[in-house]
């Protein structure tokens, strides 16, 4: 429900965090604009109101998410959308700054540790007075106010590109290899769509062209691994209304994610499940084909903090035989305790792949994302246990992808 632990840290922890980040640049901007000859009084003072502009639309927006359903597209277009790419591009340039500032640390301790050396404080305080090192001051003003220039620029322009790219999704085509797959399974497709959110930044058309698109795939199979909704409850309608068109021939099913729980998950399970994707609330069922059979396990969202053993064991109760196991979990985190349970492929979402994403080396993703989990976006293997994180269609917190396009996956299976 709406008034979970998790919902208020969705609710509070995010604004938080980005209020810091907005309160530092605000600091830092009037800041440069009073030592900035030529530049009115005004000047810091107008700075100052665009910044609570900015945040109050962000607030009412995001504490009274259902007016949003409400404006006009023009309105979104003027109002909504600058709001979030303000967002974007400021927690861009607060996260640059933060990084900077702690790559400087060490050489300021050391610095301020000298200066407490009276010696040197001395000589410090001779070299500071020559002209050759105010010319160099201030040239170094003017090198970081100048950069300090060209990395909004950049932010503002990616972020603009993030709202406006962020429907524009890969389709990733994936091999996976699982042991005592049976022989009739060789070659089996999976289609796999996570992260929906359905809300106004994913609206019912939106979701219909991705439904199509899914079915474009001709996969036998179609999972969907949670987070239908954003936060509310009423956004299960179109949600439910669009995805209904999902087709193929062993069947949809589905998990419950964090988000889901968020609104009243009663009312969006039933919905979910009436539009033709079978939901798996901690079950298991047999896919069968010819004469053999996969078992397909399903968990809901396990909350963070939470034993998952607890979720697994219920799923699992059932499976006493010997044949592959697939399990749809929305969140990617327990991979240990997949592998414990001889589950031979895990579908995950959650991560959106990072949803902001500053490069990616190999498997490892730079992101704030990477704060959380080790398991971002792609194919992971522990021992003879693997799973695959999809980026998921939707977005949360702000409407950006950057460096991060939607994923729809279409995944072959072939015995190893």
């Amino acid at each position: 429900m709406s008034g979970t632990p998790l919902y208020f840290i969705f609710r509070f922890v995010i604004p938080v965090f980005l209020f810091s980040g907005q309160w530092y640049l605000c600091r830092r901007v009037t800041k440069v604009i009073a030592t900035t000859p030529r530049l009115p009084r005004a000047a810091a003072s107008w700075a100052t109101t665009v910044f609570l502009l900015f945040n109050a639309f962000f607030l009412f927006f995001m504490f009274v998410p259902f007016l949003a359903y409400k404006v006009s597209d023009l309105l979104l277009q003027l109002m909504i959308y600058p709001t979030y790419v303000w967002e974007g591009a400021t927690l861009f340039l607060f996260l640059v700054l933060l990084i900077l500032k702690l790559l400087r640390l060490p050489f300021d301790l050391l610095y301020w540790i000298a200066n407490r050396v009276s010696a040197v404080h001395a000589r410090v305080r001779e070299v500071r007075m020559r002209p050759a090192f105010t010319k160099f001051e201030n040239s170094r003003r003017v090198f970081l106010r100048s950069g300090a220039l060209a990395l909004s620029g950049y932010s503002f322009i990616g972020a603009t590109k993030g709202v406006v790219d962020r429907d524009d999704y890969e389709i990733t085509d994936r091999v996976v290899k699982i042991k005592n797959l049976p022989d009739e399974f060789g070659g089996f497709t999976v289609g796999l769509v996570s992260d929906i959110h359905s809300s106004v930044f994913m609206t019912k058309e939106q979701m219909a062209d991705y439904a199509a698109a899914v079915n474009e795939l001709k996969t036998d199979i179609i999972f969907v691994p949670g987070d239908f909704v954003n936060s509310q409850t009423e956004e299960v309608y179109p949600c439910a209304e669009a995805f209904s068109a999902l087709h193929a021939p062993y069947g949809v099913y589905g998990c419950l994610g964090n988000h889901d729980f968020f609104a009243d998950v009663d009312e969006v399970a039933k919905r979910i499940d009436g539009c033709g994707i079978k939901l798996l609330r901690n079950d298991a069922v047999k896919i069968s084909k010819g004469n053999s059979f996969i078992n397909l396990v399903g968990v809901d969202d396990i909350p963070m903090n939470t034993n998952a053993e607890k979720y697994l064991g219920l799923a699992l109760s059932a499976v006493t035989n010997a044949s592959p196991r697939i399990l749809l979990c929305h969140k990617p985190y327990y991979m240990d305790e997949f592998t414990a349970r001889n589950i031979d492929l895990t579908l995950a979402g959650h991560t959106h792949g990072g949803q902001v994403v500053f490069a990616r080396v190999g498997n490892l993703t730079i992101s704030p994302a990477s704060l959380f989990s080790k398991y971002i976006w792609g194919l992971y293997r522990t021992g003879e246990s693997q799973m695959y994180v999809t980026r998921g269609i939707g977005t949360v917190g702000v409407p950006i992808r950057i460096n991060c396009p939607p994923e729809l996956t279409r995944i072959t299976l072939q015995r190893a």
